[in-house]
């Protein structure tokens, strides 16, 4: 191993390992007294230095510790090295720190051979290194990769949301409704972003004090006026009016729609948004609108009895899509890419296929209590073996079987027994 030193560095090579820091903002390890700071942002002197000397020699190996003369060479090139500040104080401060007076043109030459990035990120000064993930884009490639509808149909669903604003997916337990509804929030954003979506599930004791205002408890033994849940998220949205929202509402019927939604009945359709809309909640006269920037995803499962069905007055408000068992060829190259045999795949398709036409010809039941291909959406990592399959059939599928043909046992044992019967 060739003797390390200090002096291969060269100012330079800092300002590249900088420009490499703020354009690809990798995570960063954070320094623990000193800060080098450069043009109103700071950079830990260890992690600098480590990818200065991959740029200056080729290699991420690195045989020094931060410290006195580290830092006292990196002054020396006429780069500021602070001590850190406590959190609460201005980042104006920084403004105080010596100017580099050169207006350097970074070059963005490095070594011929492609060296890993290292692990770091700058932060402005007062945030310091906060860890984040670096932002993918999230394509209508990648959408179709991961859901089994076509993409004319993905569009028409797309259009149908953007031009209502709000969306119910509809259909039998399993068909990918809730896994879609994140997927069009994701590619109404452009990208994976969880703090612009918000999911929660509706229930037969969720309130309209739950979902926009209303008194509670304040751990005090008071009760003070609270803001919902809904009510939060729209102020969110508000703040930022350039970037699409999404609100997801799973199981949207098993709410009482009528007391949770109130005036939102009015304010969700899409020509009553905006602050020119607002009405006085009445629980404390605070005018409230649904922003424009904000969309409403709701998820619907066709094959519970129990729930109310949705009343024509909030149906208007609502786009509609229905979500049908996959049992296709996208679905078919998911399983193959997860290793599944064909043989087994061949099975699956054929005993469900046959399964839920027997479903959809029944009088009591219908096409709305099909089996969803989402059941099979998790084969081992071996891809799966006639065991995965029956394991399957007689833990997930029979049970709900029995549970569809409740008053006729006899078609629920033939059911499972064609199921099982390979």
């Amino acid at each position: 191993m060739k003797a390390f030193t200090l002096s291969g560095i060269t100012r330079q090579h800092v300002l590249q390992a900088i420009r490499e820091i703020d354009l690809r903002h990798p995570e960063l390890n954070s320094s623990t007294v000193y800060d080098v700071v450069y043009r109103g942002k700071r950079y830990p002197p260890l992690e600098l230095m480590r990818l200065a000397y991959k740029m200056a020699n080729g290699t991420a190996e690195w045989a020094l510790s931060a410290g006195v003369a580290t830092n006292a060479y990196l002054e020396r090139m006429g780069f500021a090295v602070v001590q850190k500040r406590p959190l609460f104080l201005s980042k104006a401060l920084d403004i105080q720190l010596p100017p580099i007076m050169e207006q350097e043109q970074v070059a963005l030459q490095t070594p011929e051979e492609v060296l890993p990035t290292l692990p770091v990120r700058a932060e402005e000064p007062i945030e310091f290194y906060a860890k984040r993930k670096v932002v993918e884009r999230y394509t209508l490639k990648k959408a179709l990769a991961e859901i089994f509808i076509s993409e004319e149909q993905l569009s028409n669903i797309r259009a149908t949301l953007q031009q209502k604003k709000n969306i119910i997916l509809q259909g039998p337990p399993g068909t990918g409704k809730t896994f879609l509804a994140r997927r069009l929030a994701y590619l109404g954003l452009g990208y994976e972003d969880v703090g612009k979506v918000q999911t929660i599930q509706f229930h037969a004791s969720f309130a309209y004090e739950d979902f926009i205002q209303g008194y509670r408890p304040d751990g005090e033994g008071k009760f003070v006026l609270m803001p919902g849940v809904f009510q939060q998220f729209c102020e969110k949205a508000k703040a930022n009016p350039d970037t699409p929202y999404f609100f997801i509402i799973e199981e949207i019927n098993r709410g009482n729609l009528r007391n949770i939604f109130g005036e939102l009945l009015l304010l969700l359709e899409a020509d009553k948004r905006g602050k020119e809309f607002a009405v006085a909640l009445p629980s404390g006269g605070t005018p409230f609108y649904v922003p424009e920037n904000l969309f409403v995803i709701g998820t619907m499962n066709t094959a519970d009895q129990a729930l109310v069905p949705l009343d024509f007055a909030l149906r208007r408000r609502f786009g509609f899509a229905k979500m049908e068992p996959a049992f296709n060829t996208h679905f078919r190259r998911f399983l193959e890419y997860r290793n599944t045999p064909d043989a087994l795949i061949d099975l699956i398709f054929s005993k469900l296929v046959a399964l839920n036409k027997e479903i959809e010809l029944d009088s009591y039941l219908g096409e709305g209590f099909r089996i969803g291909h989402s059941y099979f959406c998790h084969p081992p990592k071996s891809g799966g073996d006639i065991n995965w399959y029956t394991n399957l059939v007689q833990h997930e599928l029979a049970p709900l079987l029995e549970e569809y043909w409740s008053e006729k046992p006899a078609k629920a044992k033939e059911a499972i027994r064609m199921l099982l019967d390979i």
